[in-house]
């Protein structure tokens, strides 16, 4: 019996940058949140093709957190600069859906190239998230445009507050 045992053993790099799907999934809908806000006030617009251009930055250049969160940041300010303009309500929250839906996908993007690597097979799990984060942001812009609905219908600001007040305690005992 032998105790010789050649063994050849390789090295493999992990790259470690931002997950890909995931990554041009938030950059899309980083751009399709600057074209439903940039477009319709001299002051988001700098904020909202900015914002597009460092998440898209901050996901394939730099991959650093901050980049995106920056990037996101500045589509948020031309959501609130194109409704200081008074842009329509519903493509503003249209607008504030896609802002989230790019930052949480992408921040997913960056936890999964951080944990598994760039070139692992992660496409369901990015999809998923995806999916996930888009219900969840549309269940809340459905919200906030019910609140909406009923503050402009000419009810009173205290019932509006305590129709919010009870919809998070009724989320948060379900959750409990």
């Amino acid at each position: 019996m032998s105790t010789d045992v050649t063994t050849d053993r390789t090295t493999v790099d992990v790259d470690h940058s931002p997950a890909k799907a995931s990554s041009y999934a938030a950059v899309v809908a980083a751009l399709l949140a600057g074209l439903t806000s940039a477009p319709f006030s001299v002051v988001a617009l700098p904020l909202g093709l900015g914002g597009v251009v460092i998440v898209a930055a901050g996901l394939f250049y730099t991959e650093k957190r901050s980049h995106l969160t920056f990037g996101a940041a500045g589509l948020f300010l031309s959501v609130l600069a194109s409704g200081i303009q008074g842009t329509q309500v519903e493509l503003l929250l249209v607008s504030a859906v896609l802002t989230s839906l790019a930052w949480g996908v992408g921040q997913n993007a960056m936890s999964i190239g951080a944990q598994l690597g760039r070139h692992s097979e992660t496409w369901r799990i990015e999809a998923m998230h995806a999916s996930v984060v888009t219900v969840v942001t549309m269940m809340a812009a459905a919200v906030g445009y019910g609140v909406f609905g009923v503050a402009s219908g000419g009810q009173p600001v205290a019932a509006v507050g305590m129709l919010s007040v009870g919809i998070v305690l009724l989320l948060w005992a379900i959750r409990t």
